[in-house]
Order: structure tokens, then sequence, then C-alpha cells
């Protein structure tokens, strides 16, 4: 059985990839990992255009915005994002993949994410 949780390296290269999304979401500049989405602004239409960005770049299935409602700070979106992104194997032979076969922490060259 694997553990749901993410080595630092992998949360580090999650968060500089979600902090600037989760920014553009908020239209805010930047945003430390205690800030809350809701707190500085977000609504569920900004949560719904961050959780697709996250899931685009990904290639993950999240839960919607209940992931935002469960995980409003910063902090622990990335935690929460970062132990998916630990444990996920695409399906298909096109997915993102690293050489491990698991999904890379940091968007793959050329996405335009």
């Amino acid at each position: 059985m694997e553990s749901s949780a993410a080595c630092p390296d992998t949360r580090a290269a999650v968060r500089e990839t979600v902090a600037p999304l989760w920014c553009e979401a908020l239209a805010v500049e930047s945003a430390s990992d205690e800030d809350d989405f809701f707190a500085l602004g977000g609504h569920s239409l900004a949560a719904l255009h961050m959780i697709g960005a996250v899931e685009d770049v990904y290639g993950l299935e999240l839960n919607g915005t209940r992931d935002i409602w469960d995980h409003p700070t910063l902090g622990a979106f990335v935690t929460m994002v970062a132990g998916l992104v630990a444990n996920h194997r695409p399906s298909g032979p096109d997915g993102p993949a690293g050489p491990d076969g698991r999904a890379p922490a940091t968007p793959a060259a050329g996405t335009g994410a």
C-alpha cells in the first residue's frame, strides 16, 4: 500500500506550480500557505477555474469545489494535490507520466501551463 504523503520536494514543486494558479483565480499578486481562498475573495467560479487549471496541469481528476472547501488554505490545498501527484499513475500511454510512471510534480514542457 502506498502512502498518500508527498515528499517535501514534490510538495515544493507542486506549490511552485499551484500558487500562481491560486493567485490568478483570486486576482492577487501573491499568497502564503496560510491564506484562505474564500477570505481572499474566492467564490465558486474562481474555485472551478483553479481546479480546472490544476487538473489540466497534472492530469488529475479532483473533486471540484469540494477540494477547496475541504482544503481552503493554499498550504492545505498544495499538500492535498502533492499527495495525489505523488500517487498518480496515468491510465493511458499519453498521460503525463515521468520515467517512474508517476505524474510529474511540475508541468510537462510544451503544455503551455
